[in-house]
């Protein structure tokens, strides 16, 4: 490569945060510390560390500016880098893929998917729309400094599908084994509790909880989410489907309801409805068009010169009050030295890399866990909008798949990319991953043909990815909190990654550490 290229006993607060986050998850715990004044909610704090790194770098704009190297050209350090050259300071990216993008990985005909132990190539045909996100495949409304730099890169947005109550919900354990539509479960299931309920506030079970008056609106509620008859009886709702179509010329009738027994019977139905309600997960969702990595290679067509692809990192070290980065690439070995260094490479692959970085660094780097989420994804003719009349959105099966996506775009053309199967991590996804391509895709077409009885006979090209098993990544995101040394400088080292974040695992989170790293740069520069 050349220039060119003593134990303390935990914390109340602490104690609470990380039991939260056991139930709720990180989006739980980052609510949480903003509700507690621990943290300034995303959007407001990168603003402000935004600002910081404008108002700071424009005291070098009449004098030398110090030279960065960014390692890594995932979201994050992609971020940081297009705000260095902006600003006009040398700043040099390290990558050591042929791509930018990281995790951001979109697949479509021809591209490679590379692991430890195989490498697939896509077999797709040619389309706008028959792209594979591997990676992240979802924006929310939320994520404003993402969709900021979206709006400022001009990558052209379109909605995503994120619940659908026209998919399927699947479990062995109920409706005799059988997929049933989304609305059919979550009305019978509102509709059962809320006859419950209503029938204890009308027994007085609840006298002592209430007054005359929010008895009355608790009724009302219920009413109304339950789809309630006038004497608080869940008869069935065209909420949840219609006996037959009546084609407007005569009343609906709604469809028979499910038992509440089944309803009742898999506790994990009950997460379905609520998985698309939470802060992060709620409509209006969006992703690029063409793919999620349009972003990615919007950040690097405006760092051109500044990109060196194929080049691994294999040395961090410090120079005096600077850097010397040693490096390879397939045909040489060099050294790089900078004033400071902003590194993104993942703790699971940052850890194995030679450096001088300080113990309490090391020991954060270190202890920092990953998920090893899993996706398929198949080309297919659309059968599930032509005989189904599903249009994008999600149905949920049994733990080997757990997920069904189908395509927010392209309706009504002949072929589509469907996601046959999306695990998060744990137990499923390490056996998926274990697998071997050919494997998994049998695997999957076995679990999916329980949801669409089509399923064999229309999907192909299936191609995958185990993210654990994915060359400098290994792994989807981190499952440990962030460890708050890793906000700050050390030395001439600065850290960035969606892995500093309460967002981890979203692209947001990469752009909030990417603008946390460019306001402590500034304040050491300075």
């Amino acid at each position: 490569m050349t220039q060119k290229k003593n134990k303390q006993t935990t914390p109340p607060r602490r104690q609470f945060l990380e039991q939260l986050g056991g139930i709720g998850g990180s989006a739980a715990v980052y609510q949480a510390m903003v509700a507690m004044g621990l943290l300034v909610p995303g959007d407001s704090k990168a603003a402000t560390n935004k600002a910081n790194w404008q108002e700071k770098a424009a005291l070098f704009a009449s004098g030398p500016k110090p030279s960065v190297a960014v390692l890594g050209a995932g979201i994050a350090g992609l971020c940081v880098a297009y705000e260095l050259k902006k600003a006009g300071f040398p700043v040099t990216v390290i990558e050591p893929r042929d791509r930018p993008g990281g995790r951001s990985h979109t697949l479509r005909a021809g591209s490679v998917l590379q692991e430890t132990d195989s490498q697939q190539v896509c077999g797709f045909a040619s389309g706008e729309d028959m792209y594979f996100n591997a990676g992240p495949a979802r924006i929310s409304q939320h994520h404003a400094n993402l969709l900021n730099y979206c709006s400022e890169l001009n990558v052209p947005l379109q909605a995503f599908v994120n619940d659908n109550r026209g998919a399927y919900i699947h479990s062995a354990s109920a409706f005799g084994g059988k997929p049933v539509r989304a609305r059919e479960v979550i009305a019978a299931m509102r509709g059962n509790i809320s006859q419950l309920l209503a029938k204890s506030l009308n027994a007085g079970a609840l006298d002592d909880e209430f007054t005359a008056g929010e008895r009355a609106f608790v009724l009302a509620v219920l009413k109304d989410h339950g789809a309630l008859n006038d004497f608080f009886q869940f008869t069935g709702t065209t909420r949840g489907g219609l006996a037959a179509r009546s084609g407007g010329l005569s009343p609906d009738v709604p469809a028979t309801p499910l038992e509440r027994n089944d309803v009742m019977l898999d506790a994990n139905i009950a997460f379905v409805p609520s998985f698309v309600e939470s802060y992060n997960q709620a409509a209006t969702m969006m992703q690029p068009v063409g793919g999620m990595d349009r972003i990615a290679y919007a950040f690097a067509e405006q760092l051109q010169a500044e990109i060196f692809y194929g080049a691994e990192v294999s040395g961090i070290f410090r120079t005096g009050t600077g850097v010397r980065i040693e490096g390879r690439t397939a045909t040489e070995q060099g050294a790089l030295e900078t004033d400071y260094v902003v590194v993104t490479i993942p703790p699971s692959v940052l850890r194995d890399i030679p450096n001088d970085f300080s113990p309490g660094i090391q020991t954060a780097i270190e202890q920092t866990q990953y998920a090893n989420p899993t996706k398929i994804a198949f080309q297919s003719p659309r059968f599930w909008e032509k005989e189904e009349q599903i249009y994008g959105g999600i149905s949920w099966t049994d733990s080997d798949i757990l997920q069904i996506w189908y395509p927010s775009g392209g309706f009504g053309q002949d072929q589509g990319i469907l996601v046959g199967s999306y695990l998060f991590g744990g137990g499923n996804a390490t056996n998926f991953g274990n697998l071997s391509p050919s494997a998994r895709i049998e695997l999957a077409l076995t679990a999916g043909e329980k949801v669409h009885s089509q399923y064999r006979a229309n999907l192909s090209q299936g191609i995958s990815v185990a993210w654990s098993k994915v060359p400098y990544s290994l792994g989807g995101w981190a499952t440990s909190n962030p460890s708050p040394l890793l906000l700050e400088p050390d030395g001439p080292f600065l850290f960035a990654g969606d892995h500093l974040t309460y967002l981890r695992g979203w692209q947001e989170g990469a752009v909030i550490s990417a603008l946390n790293a460019l306001s402590k740069l500034a304040d050491a520069a300075t």
